[in-house]
């Protein structure tokens, strides 16, 4: 086995400072083969250093070899061992017998070689000489001889290893823009580059022959100066071959971060010091201004919400109270829509700076995702969140003067506190959302602490959260369908697809109750894929049973408008169950048209050109305006049911549905009402120029095997088709 020196890695990484892919001194060290063949009277004689893979030659007589693999080299037990290697004959020593430079060429049978050590101790390879005939004695005194040969190649190596330093220093070190200086062992200065002028403000003259400590700060002078005297003393300093970020000290007195890399060789008085330095001031303001942007919002300057739950996370880890503050800003989907989101992303600005001027300094203030905003206070007391909350609210008092607009706004609060309601940083922030969705649906402008009566609806929403994943896979999903007419002349114009929860222990559910939750669950992309097939399946059921349905309706979630492929799976399912494009229509909410951009709608322009119809369901109730129906591809605006309860009774109402028709005359958009329970809510809409309608009067939601043509009735006794449930 080859043996392999306890100090391999030091050794290497010396002998890879010395130009191994030359021959240096090839006169000086072949002479030196020379004498010591002569001297010996043996054939062959080599100097060679051995590297981690190789033995190669650097002076030879007798064998014209250049190197040899190191598995096989004599010279590698040489800087194993602790002195010089006699091998009277090869062919009989165990170590050697089946070596093929035993058994072939060079036949070698007597070997004795003596290591080449450095100044440093270190053993770079050896000096030997070589015999094909067998040697049986070797005297100690020739044996030390040839030690002191090998002593004068290790001074002629080395010498040549400072040579080609020397001159390759001298042929860059002034063209160069790193800063390169060298010390002697004392730590004296004796080179000094111009770029060492420049990063330092030294001239070489002042530097040159002065102590190093002149570029170090006072603070670390004293472990500068122990590490020095530690490799003065024969160790090792940590920093050779390794590049390392330190603080330096410029002639003005001020501290510069540089890059440093460090070098070490023996000399005859000791180990002298090199190294190159570059300033990094500019790369540390850049790395310092990413780290800036990768923690914070880029819009408002504000945290970012993974660095603002981080910093939740830290504050419970310490077992530290602290209270969250989440809010929105009540109305502002108004200001993005009719202002257009350079106003809003402008508004959202002022509002971080006014934020700011609010807040302590101790409060971390932080932008969850468009208009959400989370402010963590260092302390979960009830009456500093009260005073917070009434602080952030305060703010809100004056209006905001936003590119010449003048916006007056509210926001609504939920405040959570640790530990009192959780110790878990994710429950915490959900805590606070849920009291602030409490104050939104209160009509906002206020805030909320969290209560124990919230937790049930989180835990409610927990499990539902779980239990819709499984919903999918075990196919609890149901659709039922509700007839649309055209009361005008009782035509029957389609159907609405409308989700059911056919739950394994609560029976069947409306989407009231699971939808808020479905919408923003992982499985909603499934669900809306699902909701498209099963429409139009059933819908080619009926008319293959003799039911002529003429379209059938259903619902989009965001998720689906989203993301990539809608027309490609629409164009799928009314290929797979043989139907037009007109045959179906998709119905999408106020939120989808306002939260997504031309880009993301773009598919369901391509569906309109296609001949499939787009629906706004509930139009009147939420934000959208007439901006968002001209940016959104749309068929039919759906007057929400809220409108028709009292049109009857109410003047506002009416006079909102009679300005939802004149939307749709003007831009050519048929309008659908929802929600006619009685004839006189269907006489309302017919005066208001209403004519198609869907609600109780004409059917409840059926499963799809339960729908049959719907019937009308009139009080003039002229019978129109109604719905007849089988």
């Amino acid at each position: 086995m080859l043996p392999i020196p306890a100090d391999e890695a030091d050794r290497l990484h010396h002998l890879s400072s010395y130009p191994l892919n030359t021959r240096p001194g090839e006169g000086e060290l072949d002479e030196l083969a020379t004498i010591a063949a002569d001297l010996y009277k043996t054939p062959i004689a080599l100097v060679t250093l051995v590297t981690e893979f190789d033995q190669v030659i650097h002076g030879r007589t007798g064998l014209q070899l250049d190197s040899t693999p190191r598995a096989v080299s004599f010279c590698s037990h040489v800087i194993a061992g602790d002195g010089p290697m006699i091998v009277h004959d090869a062919t009989t020593d165990p170590r050697f017998a089946e070596n093929p430079l035993v058994t072939g060429e060079p036949h070698i049978r007597f070997y004795a070689g003596a290591p080449i050590v450095t100044r440093a101790g270190v053993r770079l390879g050896a000096l030997c000489i070589i015999d094909r005939v067998a040697h049986p004695g070797f005297a100690a005194a020739e044996a030390q001889q040839l030690v002191q040969l090998a002593g004068l190649a290790a001074r002629r190596i080395e010498a040549r290893r400072f040579e080609a330093t020397g001159k390759a220093v001298t042929g860059f070190t002034d063209a160069t823009a790193l800063a390169i200086l060298t010390a002697d062992p004392d730590g004296t200065i004796t080179s000094w580059n111009t770029a060492a002028e420049q990063l330092f403000g030294f001239p070489r003259g002042d530097a040159i022959g002065r102590s190093i400590n002149i570029i170090v700060p006072a603070r670390f002078l004293e472990a500068h100066n122990a590490g020095l005297e530690r490799v003065k003393q024969g160790g090792k300093t940590r920093l050779v071959g390794k590049t390392v970020e330190v603080i330096a000290c410029h002639a003005d007195g001020h501290e510069i971060p540089i890059e440093l890399s460090l070098s070490a060789w023996p000399t005859v008085s000791g180990v002298a010091l090199g190294a190159h330095a570059q300033d990094i001031s500019d790369r540390r303001a850049r790395e310092a201004k990413l780290e800036h942007l990768a923690a914070h919002d880029q819009l408002t300057g504000l945290l970012n919400p993974k660095c603002f739950r981080e910093r939740i996370s830290q504050r419970i880890e310490a077992q530290e109270s602290a209270a969250v503050l989440s809010f929105d800003l009540d109305g502002f989907k108004v200001v993005n829509d009719t202002l257009g989101h350079a106003v809003g992303d402008a508004l959202l600005q002022c509002l971080a700076v006014r934020l700011r001027s609010a807040c302590s300094a101790d409060w971390v203030i932080g932008r969850l995702g468009g208009d959400e905003f989370a402010i963590l206070l260092p302390a979960g007391d009830l009456f500093a969140a009260r005073d917070a909350a009434g602080a952030v609210l305060a703010s809100f008092l004056q209006p905001f003067q936003v590119n010449g607009h003048q916006l007056q706004l509210t926001a609504s609060i939920g405040v959570a506190l640790a530990p009192t309601h959780s110790a878990d940083p994710e429950e915490l922030l959900t805590l606070a959302d849920l009291a602030m969705f409490r104050v939104k649906r209160g009509g906002g402008g206020r805030y909320r602490l969290f209560d124990s009566s919230m937790r049930a609806e989180l835990a409610a929403r927990r499990a539902y959260s779980d239990e819709l994943c499984q919903a999918h896979v075990s196919g609890q999903w149901v659709l039922h369908y509700q007839p649309q007419v055209c009361i005008a002349d009782g035509t029957f114009t389609g159907v609405e697809a409308l989700l059911r929860w056919r739950h394994p222990q609560w029976g069947m559910l409306a989407p009231a109750t699971f939808m808020s939750i479905l919408e923003t669950h992982l499985a909603a992309s499934k669900v809306g894929l699902w909701v498209l097939d099963e429409s139009c399946r059933q819908l080619a059921a009926w008319r293959l049973g003799g039911l002529n349905v003429p379209r059938v309706s259903c619902n989009l979630f965001g998720v689906q408008v989203h993301g990539r492929g809608l027309f490609g799976q629409v164009e799928n399912a009314l290929e797979k169950h043989g139907l037009l494009p007109s045959d179906l229509e998709l119905e999408i909410t106020e939120t989808i048209a306002l939260r997504h951009d031309d880009e993301t709608l773009r598919p369901l322009f391509e569906l309109v050109d296609w001949g499939v119809g787009v629906a706004l369901d509930d139009f009147g109730t939420g934000f959208a305006s007439l901006s968002t129906l001209k940016r959104t591809p749309l068929t039919r605006l759906k007057i929400d049911r809220s409108f028709v309860a009292d049109v009857c009774t109410d003047q506002h109402s009416a006079a909102v549905i009679g300005g939802i028709m004149s939307i749709g005359d003007a831009l050519g958009i048929n309008v659908i009402a929802e929600g006619i329970e009685t004839l006189e809510q269907e006489a309302a809409l017919l005066a208001r120029g209403c004519n198609e309608a869907q609600g109780y009067l004409y059917g409840h939601p059926v499963a799809g095997d339960k729908l049959a043509v719907p019937q009308l009735h009139r009080p003039s006794g002229k019978m129109y088709p109604r719905l007849a449930c089988r």
